[in-house]
């Protein structure tokens, strides 16, 4: 049996959505990432925020604790797509954590964006050592469940 696990960063609760089903059908820990400093409510508000942080390529300080990361078999993680790339936060969570030897399961959550849109700014937020396994982006219960099953990554 695998172990896995789920990190995702949600404000819409969209992410938050995706990470849940994906949690049904592989019983995966779960860690929802929270920045040190919160955004602004609303998407009009935090948007702003994001774009700049994207823009400058700023280093989003991240308040959750993040596990050793060398328990698990799998580890997804889930991220809105802005302006086609994965939010600031993400880079950090790859940047402050041993992913090396890790198999990473990706999954976005867009409105209109493709997931292999954000492919380029998320190889390059992983970097080296870290195998990435497929990844899709989220629109509905049954695609995940049919895309998890594709790669035997149900429990």
């Amino acid at each position: 049996m695998t172990k896995s696990l789920i990190m995702y960063f949600s404000l819409s609760g969209a992410t938050k959505t995706a990470a849940e089903t994906i949690r049904k059908y592989t019983h995966s820990d779960i860690i929802r990432l929270e920045p040190k400093t919160p955004y602004p409510t609303g998407y009009s508000q935090y948007s702003k925020v994001g774009m700049q942080q994207m823009q400058d390529k700023a280093n989003v300080a991240i308040k959750t604790k993040i596990p050793d990361l060398h328990q698990y078999d799998y580890i997804f993680v889930g991220y809105p797509t802005w302006d086609g790339q994965v939010p600031r936060i993400i880079n950090t969570m790859f940047a402050e954590n041993d992913f090396s030897g890790s198999r990473v399961v990706p999954f976005s959550t867009s409105v209109s964006t493709s997931f292999e849109d954000t492919l380029g700014s998320l190889k390059a937020a992983v970097g080296d050592g870290v195998s990435i396994v497929g990844g899709f982006r989220y629109s509905g219960e049954g695609q995940a469940r049919d895309y998890l099953n594709t790669y035997n990554l149900t429990d």
